[in-house]
């Protein structure tokens, strides 16, 4: 008779990377795609929106329907992610993803901004289920020695959002596409729930987490799903159980030593969250605003966000390679300091080369700035208490998504332009980048306990 020798770590590292992880990578990618997409496409219709229900596209409310998905974003990592842990990964996995797709379509009904606002949160709460079950899953199928770079990747899949978010804000509002006579904007959300749905169908064929099974010692259910992944046969009764990972209580972040880490953790996912959300949820409108033919261009206009999404992609690899070739404190706090720089070059731009090249830094150093951000966070918590650091982190910057939009706009109604909200993005990243300089300590190298 076997003895539990092996854990499930043990034996996804002997079995390697494998066609089902191929498989999972791209269907948990596939749907990573939508999460940009959404969060991304609202600032793309709203102005349409707001034409349909008569009211001007600069008012509050137009602002506040666009934190609409991220508010519902919140409350779905919130709730999800803990329920994920004693419901199944597979069952917030596939729920998630059905969620979203229905209140995507669902939005196409809207009758007033209220109402949409209203579906925005509901789909959101679905991305939300996303955001943190789907690496969850995907990290639990990964070997050990794949999980680094295959995490990394799912990021990639970010910028392809965005762009998919383009492409249809170029059909369906640009082009007026429309289906039986409906208004382009809900033809937009019909159409965009589709793809969601058949991911959806495709997520069908993805087992439960080995590692699900195995903390509740359900060992040849853990068995059967590690047979699928590696290809090779998996005695349960050679299966240790898993302890389920402890928490720390948060109080504990703010005492003696990780007191000061805890203070960098916050104020760089403030930075971060703050200024991306608040400049890309908002660059549509941003780009009306200015007195030259960008605002009348839409040709040009649409380049405008092209570039600022294709970007993201070398903004990222860049950080990929800086944060083990030169460390994680640096790259990020560079990445921030410079993005803010591009960030006021940005404001202040006039002439369309400079709008142009300056919104492409912004997008280059913010996304490098995310990638760092992954690696550093992790590193400046030991074991007992890096899932509440890294949680403490995400949680602070979610809720920052939510208000960037919402003070981007209240800025503008007291100024009467974007010059402020676009300088207070571009002052908090370098304010972000300057604390961390000062104040952060570097992980390169630290042992990882």
């Amino acid at each position: 008779m076997a003895t539990a020798t092996r854990t499930v770590e043990d034996v996804l590292r002997k079995g390697g990377f494998t066609p089902f992880h191929r498989r999972v990578v791209f269907l948990t990618g596939f749907a990573w795609t939508f999460v940009a997409f959404e969060i991304i496409n609202i600032s793309f219709v709203l102005g349409n929106v707001f034409t349909t229900f008569g009211i001007a596209s600069g008012s509050l409310l137009y602002f506040l329907i666009t934190s609409g998905t991220l508010i519902g974003s919140f409350l779905g990592s919130l709730f999800l992610g803990r329920l994920s842990d004693t419901s199944g990964r597979r069952t917030i996995f596939l729920g998630s993803i059905l969620w979203y797709s229905a209140f995507t379509a669902l939005t196409a009904l809207s009758w007033d901004p209220w109402s949409m606002f209203t579906f925005r949160v509901l789909a959101g709460i679905g991305l939300g289920g996303m955001l943190v079950v789907d690496p969850s899953i995907l990290s639990e199928f990964l070997p050990p020695q794949s999980r680094g770079r295959f995490m990394v990747l799912l990021d990639f899949f970010w910028p392809i959002g965005f762009l998919l978010a383009i492409l249809f804000w170029w059909v369906f509002i640009v082009q007026g596409v429309t289906v039986g006579g409906i208004e382009s904007w809900r033809t937009l959300f019909v159409v965009a729930a589709f793809p969601a749905f058949v991911a959806f169908l495709a997520r069908l064929t993805i087992p439960e987490s080995p590692f699900y099974y195995a903390r509740r010692g359900r060992l040849p259910e853990a068995a059967a799903v590690l047979e699928r992944i590696t290809g090779t046969p998996v005695d349960s009764a050679s299966l240790s159980r898993e302890q389920a990972a402890l928490r720390a209580p948060i109080g504990a972040l703010f005492k003696g030593r990780l007191a000061r880490r805890s203070v960098v953790t916050l104020v760089v996912w403030t930075a971060l969250n703050f200024s991306y959300y608040g400049l890309f949820l908002d660059l549509p409108f941003a780009l009306s605003t200015f007195k030259n033919q960008v605002a009348t261009d839409v040709g040009l206009t649409a380049l405008f966000f092209i570039t600022s999404a294709l970007a993201q992609f070398p903004g990222y690899l860049a950080s990929m390679i800086l944060v083990e070739r030169w460390g994680r404190k640096r790259t990020l706090a560079l990445f921030l300091i410079l993005g803010g720089v591009s960030g006021f070059a940005f404001a202040t731009a006039s002439g369309v080369p400079l709008l142009f090249g300056s919104l492409a830094l912004v997008s280059f150093f913010n996304l490098g700035a995310w990638g760092a951000v992954y690696a550093y966070t992790p590193e400046l918590f030991p074991t007992q208490y890096r899932a509440t650091g890294f949680g403490m982190g995400e949680t602070v910057g979610k809720l920052t998504s939510i208000f960037g939009p919402i003070l981007f706009g209240a800025m503008y109604a007291s100024t009467g332009g974007v010059f402020a909200p676009l300088a207070a993005i571009a002052g908090v990243m370098a304010v972000g980048g300057l604390f961390l300089a000062g104040v952060g300590p570097e992980t390169k190298g630290q042992t990882f306990t």
